[in-house]
């Protein structure tokens, strides 16, 4: 009879009538968290997903605000492993994240109606991670002609559309469709060439470096999307498993690409020599004044362990050196940077390397170092902060606003709140630009960490995972 009565319900798509529950607070959050979690890791959000998210999130207390602020945040973390394209019209120039690509055209989500058959110019970008601002055609491909084919209005998010663009013109590879179509015909480009890989998961290419010139250093891209990713109250991703029949990747703890000779390193392709034309972002000679005696202690240890350590076999506490490496390698460029452009880009790079590295020490049991990097993420930002413009400067005030309260450090949390909430209090930023919409989601995770302060300090915490340990 249960069956029958279940099937029945299945079949009609009507839920049955539930009584609210009255759950620990805390618990009744978790459960939506992994809720939120499971909706998104078929790497699709449904519009019955999301119903029965708001449904499940109602019997279990919370209001529509916070259910909405959740399940978007479970699409970002969806759609940020995306690729990403600057969508350019006569009024709108704009990021997205292409929810589907095919050889006829894309699909993306806009936060404003476009006009009917209104002409299009995509640019995908290279490099779907790179904190880099755009230059040129360093950081996209060529641009491709399209028109807008049909949109419609996303259930449940008003004022926000899902755009399909047509292709106008034929595809060629620089165009870079076809790299995100069939992916593993197109691992780093460069003149070393491709390597096989142990697991399958991984493309890898040898890339050349700018410093001594070594043309053998292995670096690893993964295929997008074949990763369970578990992020952290940072935003740090963990790696949980394999999202499909791809072979698991820690890519974490491989990210890391490091020269075996001279010890630079980086987890950003453009900072190595791909083809004869590349030219290097900074200055060498500077770079290598009195790099040789920075990194002679962290070179010997790699050199000590030997092949493992370039390659995509690592454990944890050499996916910790590897970062050591990284910070070292930021810190040099930092202290050549000609202006505080290059300065902060190259201070982010190196804060990004420090929270990983946290994350996996917290992982490894090393709680006090974690945290110690923490502060020096702290100590490295806070410096650069007020030169910092846009998208990168939310970016920047949200991060430390979560760091100072995971550290129960409120009053500098306050300041960094009174700052974004100030941000642009007179209305200029333009509606439908990337920084207007970085804004309304920079708020939306500052008030959603400061209204969960309680259970996201380290006291609360047994790492830095939300979850029933």
């Amino acid at each position: 009879m249960i069956i029958d009565n279940l099937m029945v319900i299945i079949k009609n798509g009507i839920p049955p009538e539930l009584a609210p529950l009255d759950i620990d607070p805390k618990q009744a959050f978790l459960m939506l968290k992994y809720l939120a979690q499971l909706m998104v890791v078929d790497a699709d959000l449904s519009p019955k997903e999301i119903s029965y998210f708001l449904l499940a999130g109602r019997l279990l207390g919370f209001n529509n605000e916070i259910l909405n602020k959740l399940w978007k945040s479970a699409r970002s973390l969806l759609e940020k492993d995306f690729p990403q394209a600057i969508v350019e019209t006569t009024n709108l120039t704009t990021k997205v994240s292409l929810t589907k690509v095919d050889e006829t055209g894309v699909t993306f989500r806009l936060g404003k109606a476009l006009m009917p058959k209104v002409k299009i110019m995509l640019y995908v970008l290279k490099n779907v991670h790179s904190q880099l601002p755009l230059k040129g055609n360093e950081e996209h491909w060529d641009p491709l002609s399209c028109t807008m084919e049909k949109q419609h209005q996303v259930k449940f998010d008003e004022g926000t559309y899902l755009v399909r663009a047509h292709f106008e013109q034929r595809l060629f590879e620089d165009h870079g469709i076809m790299q995100i179509m069939h992916p593993e015909n197109y691992a780093v480009v460069s003149d070393g060439g491709f390597f096989d890989t142990e697991k399958d998961s991984l493309l890898g290419s040898f890339l050349n470096c700018y410093v001594c010139d070594n043309p053998h250093i292995k670096f690893y891209v993964l295929h997008s999307k074949s990763m369970i990713t578990d992020p952290n109250i940072f935003g740090i991703p963990s790696f949980v498993r394999s999202a499909g029949q791809l072979k698991f990747c820690d890519f974490n703890l491989i990210q890391v690409a490091s020269c075996n000779k001279c010890g630079f390193s980086s987890n950003d392709k453009e900072h190595f020599k791909r083809q004869k034309t590349s030219e290097s972002t900074f200055s060498v000679e500077e770079f290598s004044k009195g790099w040789e005696e920075k990194i002679a202690p962290l070179l010997k240890k790699a050199q000590d362990i030997g092949d493992t350590f370039y390659g995509e076999e690592r454990d944890i506490q050499q996916g910790i050196l590897s970062y050591d490496f990284a910070i070292a390698t930021f810190e040099q460029m930092a202290s050549i940077a000609s202006n505080d452009k290059m300065k902060g880009t190259t201070a982010r790079k190196k804060a990004s390397m420090l929270m990983t590295q946290a994350e996996l020490l917290m992982e490894s049991k090393n709680r006090d170092a974690a945290e110690a990097n923490l502060k020096k993420t702290t100590d490295t930002l806070e410096p650069i902060f007020e030169s910092l413009e846009g998208v990168q400067l939310l970016h920047t005030c949200v991060l430390l606003f979560q760091i100072k309260i995971y550290l129960n450090d409120l009053q500098s949390a306050g300041q960094y709140m009174k700052f974004l909430d100030n941000y642009d209090t007179d209305g200029k930023l333009i509606e439908g630009t990337e920084e207007f919409k970085e804004l309304k989601v920079s708020s939306a995770k500052l008030k959603a960490t400061f209204d969960d302060r309680a259970i996201l300090t380290k006291e609360a915490m047994t790492h830095f995972h939300l979850d029933d340990e």
